[in-house]
């Protein structure tokens, strides 16, 4: 009796596998840009491999590299079509313009001193040059007062 070795299935093993990984994915809300970043380090691998002479380990990574690149993709639409649902948007008291409901970035929130108003800058006058006074003569070198004078 002649007992011949059984082939694994590793395609559709890896296609569970990462169909599992994308839900969990979403559901534990990961970036969405890693099966992208897995995809371009077995494609090194697979270049690797298909030169050293194993075209069908080679091919068969190649697949892989296509299952994670697609699923990346499918991941990062997801991601965009939640975030434009994330940010419901009303009508503001003219009705003519929606504005979000909630507030994009702290850091864009942002708000100046009361005292500082930059939209009208003719109620305070400012000086364009400060005259150079006798006070000011000792910052100066010796040779450049003499320069200035004379």
């Amino acid at each position: 009796m002649l007992v011949t070795p059984v082939a694994f299935p590793f395609v559709p093993v890896f296609l569970v596998l990462f169909l599992a990984y994308m839900v969990y994915s979403e559901w534990a809300r990961l970036d969405s840009r890693y099966p992208i970043a897995a995809a371009l380090g077995l494609l090194v691998v697979t270049a690797v491999v298909d030169a050293s002479g194993a075209v069908g380990i080679a091919n068969t990574l190649a697949e892989f590299v296509f299952f994670l690149l697609a699923g990346g993709v499918v991941l990062l639409l997801v991601d965009h079509v939640r975030e434009g649902r994330a940010t419901p948007t009303t009508a503001d008291d003219s009705g003519l313009r929606p504005r979000p409901t909630e507030a994009a970035d702290p850091a864009e929130e942002r708000e100046g001193p009361p005292h500082e108003t930059l939209d009208r800058p003719e109620q305070e006058l400012v000086p364009l040059v400060d005259a150079p006074g006798e006070e000011n003569d000792h910052d100066e070198q010796p040779d450049d007062r003499e320069s200035d004078h004379g």
